[in-house]
C-alpha cells in the first residue's frame, strides 16, 4: 500500500531556498531568525521582523516551474489557511537564475487546497498567471 507522505525536494534544494530567502528579507531590512528546528515555531521556517512587526515564513524550494511542494500537516489549521504569514517559494529551473514567489496566507483559499496526510496546494493555484503576480526581485 503506498502511503501519501508530502513530496520533498532534495534537502539541498531545501537549504539553497531557506539561505536564499534569509539572504532575501536581510538586504530588505528584515532581521532574520531561522526557526525551522525550534520547539513552538511548529508551520514556518523564519520569523522575520522590520519596524516591530514580526512576519512567520514558511519556505519552499522548487524545481519544477510553478511547482509548490506538498506542505507538512502543520503548515495548515483546521481551517486550511496557512499558519505562516507567507508562503516563500524559491525556484531552481534548470541554468535559470533562482525566481522566488512571496505569496501571503490569504492568497492560498481553502479551496486551492486539499487534505492528504499533508496538505497540497492544487494544480489551480500553482500555474504562471497565478503565481506571476507574486514574483519579486530578490535582494542579495
Amino acid at each position: 500500500m503506498e502511503e501519501n507522505l508530502p513530496s520533498e525536494p532534495a534537502p539541498r534544494v531545501e537549504l539553497r531556498a531557506v539561505a536564499l530567502a534569509e539572504q532575501h528579507f536581510l538586504a530588505d531590512g528584515y532581521s532574520v531568525e531561522d526557526v525551522s528546528r525550534k520547539r513552538g515555531h511548529n508551520g514556518y521556517d523564519l520569523l522575520v521582523e522590520k519596524d516591530g512587526t514580526p512576519m512567520k515564513v514558511e519556505v519552499k524550494g522548487a524545481t519544477r516551474a510553478w511547482g509548490i511542494p506538498d506542505p507538512y500537516n502543520t503548515e495548515f489549521d483546521d481551517s486550511m489557511r496557512l499558519v505562516a504569514d507567507v508562503l516563500c517559494v524559491v525556484y531552481f529551473i534548470g541554468n535559470d537564475p533562482p525566481k522566488m514567489c512571496l505569496i501571503p496566507r490569504d492568497a492560498i483559499s481553502p479551496k486551492d487546497v486539499s487534505v492528504r496526510m499533508g496538505y497540497r496546494i492544487s494544480s489551480r493555484f500553482k500555474k504562471e498567471s497565478v503565481l506571476s503576480q507574486y514574483v519579486v526581485p530578490i535582494r542579495a
